[in-house]
Order: C-alpha cells, then structure tokens, then sequence
C-alpha cells in the first residue's frame, strides 16, 4: 500500500489524497459489512456456549495465535489487491477498493494475528461490540498506512530489513498474546 501511496503523492498530491480518503471510506465500509456477520455469530455463540466456555476458547486462540505469531506462522491469505488496478482504476475509487480489501481484515496478507484475536474476542465475548471494534479496526488500519504513506520510509523500504521489521513485530505480538492468555486464564479462575 506505501508502495502505492507515496510515489502517487509525490506524483501528484490531489491524485494522491483522493486515493487516501478512499481508502478511509472503504475501510469504514469494510467494518460496518464486518461487523453484521461478526454480530450475528457472536450473539448466537453467546446463547449455545457458557461464558466460562467462550473464555476458555478464546484464551486458546490467544495461546495458539501467539505461538504462531512467535513461530513467525502468522496465519494469513497469500494475497494482496491486484497490481493491475493502480493502471486501471482512478485515484479515489482504487483507494476505496484498496480500503474495503484491507478493511475486510480477512483478504490480505497480515502482519501479526493481532486482528485475528481481536476479532474472536469481539464474536466469543462483547459481540455487541462489534461495529465499534470492528469499524474501528478498519479504521486504525486505513490510517496506520495513511500515515506510514506520508513518511520518507515508506518510499525506502527494502525488502531485506521490511522482513526483519515483521519479525519483530510479530515477536511482540505473540508475546502480549501469551501474556493475555495468561491474564485472561488467571480471571476467569479467580472468584
């Protein structure tokens, strides 16, 4: 995405803002589509499974996603939105396309699992929560890459030292996620 971003803001900064704001909009469109579903199968989780249940699952998925996360397996789709459309398709609507891809959360390659677990914490326990969250998952992506478009960096990546990035990042991430296993286990035994 800073791939695509920052050279178009170089190139041209009105092309390039309209690609960002459509990005913002279809991030937003994104969560709220997300956030049906997510709703839906929590509230009907909620009335077939115990809380204790739901928080012993979701404490799972928080071991399993951090090992992964600390394995560098970050569980994620191969893909990313097809190059041809930066030649095909105007700034706005290639930025809003771009934004619904990311704010999906599920179609792209990811990072960390983070947004893995925040989405099984939003199904297994607040699935009221779930236009919040999600929409603002969405969001906090869509900007996160606004921003990260706007830095020097971006237009410098290398791929050699973006691989270490990752690594490390998922390397925290896996480990908040063991650590809120634990703080998630240690509540729900605690009277």
């Amino acid at each position: 995405m800073a791939g695509v971003a920052s050279p178009m803001l170089r190139r041209n900064v009105a092309e390039g803002l309209r690609f960002l704001m459509g990005l913002a909009v279809g991030g937003l469109v994104a969560g709220l589509v997300l956030a049906i579903p997510a709703y839906l199968v929590g509230s009907a989780v909620g009335q077939l499974v115990p809380e204790e249940g739901r928080v012993a699952a979701l404490v799972a998925l928080a071991v399993l996603f951090g090992t992964l996360d600390l394995l560098d397996r970050t569980p994620h789709i191969w893909r990313q939105v097809p190059q041809r459309l930066v030649r095909t398709l105007p700034a706005g609507t290639l930025g809003t396309v771009w934004g619904i891809d990311l704010g999906l959360l599920f179609t792209t390659q990811k990072t960390t699992s983070l947004i893995w677990l925040a989405t099984a914490g939003v199904v297994f326990v607040a699935p009221g929560s779930a236009p919040l969250v999600l929409v603002g998952m969405a969001l906090t992506v869509t900007l996160l890459v606004t921003l990260w478009s706007l830095t020097r960096k971006a237009a410098e990546i290398e791929e050699r030292s973006d691989r270490v990035w990752v690594t490390r990042v998922r390397r925290v991430s896996g480990a908040a996620m063991l650590l809120l296993a634990v703080v998630l286990a240690v509540a729900a035994v605690s009277p």
